[in-house]
């Protein structure tokens, strides 16, 4: 590992490019551990190791393993982001070893458990979807969703023959409205909505929920905005939520609906530039002590959007990629039908924009891979 004065930190998330980027942006020499190492992500932190992972997120022998196989007292931390919703019970092993700069396990466990979720909506009168756990009569009009899952694809219209899930399942009925992420940053006592960000769907005959990008700066009216302000206020002291963080919403007109709170490093840090300071640095102090000084946002809109395998693709030597992806796999890797390729992004004035561009980009990619 190259050796420097900058403080060190490990980052363990699915995918970590958007924050290895924001925290080397902060100052931090990182150390990254996730699935994919993608050529931009391994170009800036130190070093890097690649995770296998399953239906619980990371396989949690191989993330110890890696752990226990480094001089720990180098780092100030570790911070993560999705692959631990469905076993939060990892960072307690990892609490063992180093400092956890985020939410506490038992903060996690509360935060993706549907039902204290659902509890927590109804004290604050905020609407959820009508959910059930238990299998509904009829099929027609639900979903069901994995406990601790992220990513959308999980969500699956639910069908007729009850089938068995590796893990457990929840339904929900399907409800009208857009998907909103609110981003927001916190420290225990008071938090700070960071932005609103648009989301859709890449969508497959199986996975019609499949996350597909998002968009930051999102239109919405004042009265849904102070709802949402207010929602995530009131749960981020009741829960002591920490740094960075986000609630995910469906919003239809004046209706919104709660959907789920992710309590760790969200996939739309890197649509967000801070006007002065830096998201992830104030992320690491908030995650110890109460804030004195809160960065506030630049207004411009970005976009992000996921470019999928539809079929088996060979990334070719030759490829030359535009300077809008980022993600980039390895020259000459061989990514299976439905995983992701890379992401492309966008910015302009509006959210309208820049979502425009954005889709228009990974169109012209997908024709330039032949996957169009």
């Amino acid at each position: 590992m190259q050796t420097s004065n900058k403080p060190k930190i490990i980052i363990a998330a699915i995918s970590s490019r958007a924050y290895v980027k924001s925290a080397v942006d902060a100052g931090f020499e990182v150390f990254s551990i996730d699935t994919f190492c993608d050529v931009d992500m391994q170009k800036l932190a130190s070093d890097t190791r690649k995770i296998n992972i399953n239906e619980y997120g990371f396989v949690a022998e191989e993330l110890l393993k890696i752990l226990d196989e480094l001089d720990l007292n180098q780092f100030t931390g570790l911070c993560y982001g999705a692959g631990f919703e469905a076993q939060p019970q990892l960072l307690l092993e990892i609490a063992k070893r180093l400092p956890v700069l985020g939410n506490s396990a038992e903060t996690l466990r509360h935060c993706k458990n549907p039902q204290f979720f659902l509890e927590l909506c109804h004290a604050f009168e905020m609407p959820t979807p009508v959910t059930s756990f238990k299998r509904p009569f009829s099929s027609a009009g639900w979903v069901s969703k994995q406990l601790g899952a992220s990513g959308g694809a999980h969500i699956k219209p639910l069908l007729p023959l009850d089938l068995p899930m590796p893990i457990p399942v929840y339904y929900q009925k399907i409800t009208d409205g857009t998907p909103i992420s609110c981003l927001f940053l916190a420290d225990s006592v008071h938090a700070e909505v960071i932005g609103f960000s648009e989301q859709w769907c890449a969508p497959t005959v199986i996975s019609p929920y499949r996350y597909g990008g998002a968009v930051s700066h999102a239109t919405l009216s004042l009265f849904c905005k102070k709802n949402i302000t207010d929602f995530i206020q009131a749960i981020s002291f009741k829960l002591g939520l920490r740094g960075i963080n986000s609630v995910d919403f469906l919003v239809d007109g004046e209706k919104i609906y709660a959907l789920e709170i992710n309590p760790r490093l969200s996939a739309t840090l890197d649509l967000y530039m801070a006007k002065r300071d830096n998201y992830f640095a104030s992320h690491i102090e908030a995650c110890s002590v109460q804030l004195l000084n809160w960065p506030s946002v630049k207004g411009i809109s970005r976009a992000h959007q996921i470019v999928y395998a539809s079929k088996t693709v060979n990334v070719p030597a030759s490829m030359d990629w535009p300077e809008w992806v980022c993600d980039i796999p390895q020259l000459n890797s061989t990514i299976e039908a439905g995983m992701p390729i890379c992401t492309v992004t966008a910015e302009a004035r509006t959210a309208w924009q820049a979502k425009q561009e954005v889709q228009a980009r990974a169109a012209s990619l997908r024709q330039e891979l032949m996957l169009a």
